[in-house]
């Protein structure tokens, strides 16, 4: 019985607002740097926002989509953008490809922090086997990683100190 109400008791914290989930770009909005062509057939937008929440979730950091890309006027919001993606090359000439993500973190409607991160990639191994979306979205989910890093160690996520 006493297992039991403990587990109710751990299910209804969430619901408390105790520990709010940090809200993340359901999508990454794309900048003018990025060819219509990757816009449409790649899928970096949906993939550089599951790959973030993927990797906030692996940090220990609460985090779900939110319903839409509008800056919440209360909580804890991530705005992802993918800002530049270059794809060059191809399989027998070799891959030439970039993503630059920005992601900018806002409280209660307000920004304050902001970063851009970029990762490249020539296809790695077996690279010539792979299609140019897959090693973007390669970069992408390494970007996710490297946002989700960013987000855990910014001072503006850090608990507030207890008052004295």
């Amino acid at each position: 019985m006493k297992s039991t109400c403990l587990a109710v008791l751990i299910a209804l914290v969430p619901c408390a607002g105790l520990g709010q989930a940090l809200l993340v770009s359901p999508a990454a909005g794309y900048g003018t740097a990025v060819a219509d062509n990757i816009k449409g057939e790649c899928k970096l937008s949906e993939t550089q926002s599951e790959a973030v929440l993927k990797q906030l979730a692996a940090a220990g950091v609460p985090a779900q989509a939110a319903a839409s890309d509008a800056v919440p006027a209360t909580g804890r919001y991530l705005q992802l953008r993918i800002e530049s993606a270059m794809s060059a090359g191809n399989a027998f000439t070799g891959h030439r490809k970039q993503v630059t993500t920005s992601a900018r973190l806002f409280e209660n409607g307000k920004e304050v922090a902001q970063t851009t991160l970029s990762r490249d990639s020539g296809g790695g191994a077996f690279g010539g086997y792979k299609g140019s979306c897959n090693v973007l979205r390669r970069c992408a989910i390494t970007l996710g990683k490297d946002i989700a890093g960013w987000v855990r160690n910014n001072p503006a996520q850090a608990p507030a100190a207890p008052a004295r």
